[in-house]
């Protein structure tokens, strides 16, 4: 295969990268997930904990306790790239075969799509309120650098995020000395504790960090085998530190407003720097949202490789980025005035799909330690089998006992009303997963091996 670091634009998507063409370095990962929460939604998100009822320092602990999780069950999902060489999320056909993954498939890719419009909308209205160009326009034009860093791949991308990282840490220390200044003992200790409000606040950023998972080793792939480890440790450290720094910051800011209007407090509390601030966030996500489209491309290319045998070129990652950019331009552009409160609620709900997928994954390969030839994940009618209907049949199990404990704007389940509005289905969610796929697994593989020990043995002169 030809080197994917050297050419100018990435010539690989769904393929599996030979060692000797990964020129990654583990320490780039620490600035590509520190860089990938700091917007404006990780502040306004660590607002909720707050806006629930929670005092700072509950949900301070709540938010660090959270993340430490998420970003260690994220972690894992990175650590995976190096030793197998793939994408994340095609990584599955090894538990849900080679036709079976496409659900888990399109479902992630419209958590791409979905995310990518949000963050774009976010940059229009960032634009628009502090400097006042039509929101469409710049929609379309924002769009562009995105496009570019997902075109160009890997290696801009991670290049980017390293001086993205190093500007908004010194914008993120000026706005923590600004909160800082303005806190008072009193504002963070209002608040009251229940397990139900401080349960949720935890569970928010767990999730926080899990949706992440389908993004991580489509990036980690590009390193050594060797450095598994360091993958893990960058990647989860990154994430995590960014992540619980500009929660914490949200939630300290919505102690001082009624509101929780945490992006207006910004601006009114530093004058010039506080504006300033605010425009740099929105602008931030042109960079962070490359993530999205250049996973999403990915994704597009695997389902394709189940139905027509190709080898990605640097032409076909264009022409998909591009179609990708349209579609999110279409969604942020159409969708802008309702986009955000609807897309939160699809988000709710997309993650009850995505945490029996990461459960799945990380058992097959870190507790049952089930390990395939990178050309297995390539054959349709290799060991994998199209469909495996006993995973597929834990996976929407897992979704179907995870509906009680739900509790969202639209939707409350009953067994959530029973415990005062908790809304653990999440943690079912990886009980049930991490437990029926291990029984079913070995209930599997002990069978055939029975069948084949019993299998009569053929005579040498027959």
């Amino acid at each position: 295969m030809e080197n994917t670091k050297t050419k100018s634009i990435e010539s690989v998507g769904f393929e599996f990268i030979p060692e000797n063409d990964r020129k990654g370095n583990p320490k780039e990962l620490f600035f590509t997930w520190f860089a990938a929460s700091t917007v404006s939604t990780t502040l306004v998100t660590g607002a909720l904990a707050i806006i629930i009822g929670l005092s700072f320092w509950w949900a301070a602990l709540a938010i660090i306790i959270g993340h430490a999780i998420g970003a260690t069950i994220m972690g894992l999902h990175s650590a995976q790239g190096p030793k197998l060489g793939i994408p994340q999320v095609l990584q599955s056909r090894a538990q849900f075969g080679y036709f079976g993954v496409i659900l888990p498939m399109l479902i992630i890719l419209t958590m791409y799509f979905g995310y990518g419009a949000m963050n774009t909308i976010l940059v229009a209205q960032g634009v628009q309120e502090t400097l006042g160009f039509n929101i469409n326009l710049t929609v379309i034009i924002s769009l562009i650098p995105m496009v570019l860093l997902a075109v160009y791949g890997q290696n801009i991308i991670q290049k980017s995020m390293k001086l993205y990282t190093i500007a908004y840490t010194l914008i993120f220390i000026i706005l923590t000395g600004l909160v800082i200044s303005q806190l008072s003992m009193s504002l963070l200790s209002q608040g009251t504790f229940t397990w139900t409000t401080f349960i949720l606040a935890v569970s928010i950023c767990i999730t926080w960090q899990i949706t992440y998972g389908p993004y991580v080793s489509d990036h980690s792939r590009f390193m050594k085998v060797h450095d598994a480890r360091k993958t893990f440790f960058y990647t989860a450290s990154g994430s995590f530190l960014s992540s619980a720094w500009l929660m914490l910051i949200g939630a300290a800011i919505a102690t001082m407003v009624v509101n929780g209007n945490v992006m207006s407090e910004i601006k009114s509390m530093g004058g010039m720097v506080g504006y300033s601030i605010v425009i740099l966030l929105s602008l931030g996500v042109l960079v962070i949202n490359s993530l999205n489209i250049y996973g999403a491309g990915i994704i597009v290319l695997s389902i394709a490789s189940n139905f027509w045998t190709f080898r990605t070129s640097g032409r076909l990652r264009v022409i998909v980025s591009i179609v990708i950019g349209i579609v999110i331009a279409f969604a942020a552009t159409a969708g802008a005035g309702n986009f955000m409160s609807n897309f939160q609620i699809y988000l709710g709900f997309v993650l009850f799909f995505i945490i029996p997928w990461s459960v799945i994954n990380l058992t097959d390969f870190y507790i049952l330690k089930r390990r395939y030839h990178h050309e297995e994940f390539m054959k349709k009618d290799g060991q994998f089998g199209k469909l495996n209907y006993k995973t597929m049949g834990v996976y929407l199990f897992t979704i179907a006992c995870q509906v009680p404990f739900i509790n969202t704007e639209i939707y409350q389940g009953a067994l959530s009303k029973a415990m005062s509005g908790m809304d653990i289905a999440w943690v079912i969610g990886i009980v049930i997963a991490f437990s029926c796929y291990t029984v079913v697994t070995k209930v599997t593989e002990r069978s055939s091996a029975t069948q084949v020990s019993d299998m009569p043995i053929a005579s040498p002169i027959e």
